[in-house]
């Protein structure tokens, strides 16, 4: 079993290589397919009700913390996630 985190749409902690990463960059929040980007990142499941929980309470920018994530950095996650899950 490698390194665990929590899922900030669920709250439930897993496997680090079953969530998808999104990290900050340039002040803007990027999904990191590698999951190797520097800087501060946070983790939600590859499943669309976490995205959607993660939204719905706002985690995004506090878990960046960043002042605001844009709304189209949003779609960004959202698509990532369900493509990822379909691909599996």
């Amino acid at each position: 079993m490698g390194p665990v985190r929590r899922c900030i749409g669920c709250g439930h902690s897993d496997v680090k290589n079953t969530l998808l990463r999104v990290a900050v960059s340039e002040g803007r929040a990027v999904v990191d397919d590698t999951a190797s980007a520097p800087g501060r990142g946070a983790y939600v499941h590859r499943r669309p009700e976490c995205v959607e929980q993660s939204i719905h309470r706002r985690a995004w920018a506090r878990a960046l913390k960043i002042a605001r994530v844009d709304a189209g950095d949003l779609a960004n996650i959202a698509k990532h996630a369900v493509s990822d899950d379909d691909k599996g």
